[in-house]
């Protein structure tokens, strides 16, 4: 054997063994032209004079490998033993249960330790940073502005045309209007607009104090003796519980500018007569329903997205994996909260 015998070539080298032709009970095979080796190549000559061929001619600077790898202790790993597939589902299910916990608890700290920051700004407004809330507010807001607005013209679309379709085949189409008002209002224009800032701001919170994680820009503030739940995180809330209503009265304008547009198109309804019948099936509760939910959807989406910001360890993957997950809780705390918010309207009768 002549040549490299690297971890490239050992494919070759195993090869061009298997095609040589055996004569008698012994083998030797001549090692002496081989000018490179490295550990791989090593353990395949190893394994070969295991096997009960004489290796000859091996160099002084390729003995010193082999001297070292005789001195090693080459074992099997030992069989992993399988778990049946109900322990499993077992181990799963307490894990998630243990997870869930630590997680709601986590979660209830972090909202506690914000509410208190919060108040402690009320006390003290010389410690908020108005430049800072302006920042956000134009970011989570005035930016956000054009794509709240077209999802809630088609979501109102949508819900209008297919209201007309169903209520239709009863005679009852006029009821669409009722339909797509009292929806936009009371449920759709702070749900979509709350899912749309929790995947546009909140995202956008977590990775920007997620990087100043990696960099360690919030360890530095604390170096400075300045408190970063109050340098980051005070004013990132502030600024989405101030949006986030603007937000839904905007999103439930244009709702219901998009039911007067498919109320003119399927029904054939001018806009004069939508206006003059929209006071007939909606009421001033409707709307101060979906404007009393959005602060606390706003309070709670900004509160998950720092706490995850903050949760970043020091890499890419864990910014990537906090953002993830801070997304996916908002949206899901705010179904739970819309959910308990619609039984709780509904016991008051509001």
């Amino acid at each position: 054997m002549s040549g490299s015998l690297v971890i490239a070539t050992l494919a070759t080298a195993r090869d061009s063994l298997k095609s040589w032709p055996q004569h008698g009970t012994s083998s030797t095979l001549d090692v002496s032209g081989i000018t490179r080796m490295d550990t791989p190549g090593a353990l395949f000559l190893s394994a070969l004079r295991e096997l009960g061929v004489s290796l000859t001619g091996i160099r002084p600077e390729h003995q010193t490998l082999f001297d070292l790898i005789d001195s090693l202790e080459l074992k099997r790993l030992p069989a992993v033993a399988t778990v049946p597939r109900w322990r499993q589902m077992v181990t799963a299910l307490g894990k998630g249960a243990h997870d869930l916990r630590h997680e709601a608890f986590s979660l209830i700290t972090f909202v506690g330790c914000v509410a208190s920051w919060l108040v402690d700004a009320a006390v003290h407004p010389t410690t908020l940073r108005p430049s800072a809330i302006s920042r956000h507010v134009r970011e989570t807001g005035i930016q956000a502005l054009p794509i709240i607005g077209l999802m809630a013209v088609m979501i109102a679309i949508v819900i209008g045309y297919q209201g007309v379709a169903q209520l239709r085949k009863y005679g009852g189409e006029d009821l669409t209007i009722n339909l797509v008002a009292v929806s936009v209002l009371r449920e759709m224009g702070v749900l979509i607009t709350s899912i749309m800032v929790a995947g546009r701001s909140g995202s956008a919170y977590t990775a920007e104090i997620g990087v100043m994680k990696t960099r360690d820009e919030v360890d530095a503030l604390t170096v400075m003796g300045l408190e970063p739940m109050q340098m980051l995180v005070v004013p990132r809330v502030i600024a989405l519980v101030l949006t986030l209503p603007v937000l839904t009265f905007f999103a439930d304008i244009l709702g219901l500018i998009g039911g007067a547009a498919i109320s003119q198109v399927l029904l054939h309804m001018a806009p004069s007569q939508y206006l003059s019948r929209l006071p007939q099936v909606v009421s001033l509760s409707d709307f101060m329903v979906g404007l009393f939910k959005a602060p606390v959807f706003a309070f709670c989406i900004a509160a998950i997205a720092c706490m995850h910001g903050l949760r970043v360890s020091g890499s890419a993957e864990s910014v990537g994996r906090e953002t993830t997950r801070s997304v996916v809780k908002s949206i899901f705390l705010v179904l739970v909260l819309d959910a308990l918010f619609s039984i709780l309207f509904e016991r008051l009768k509001v």
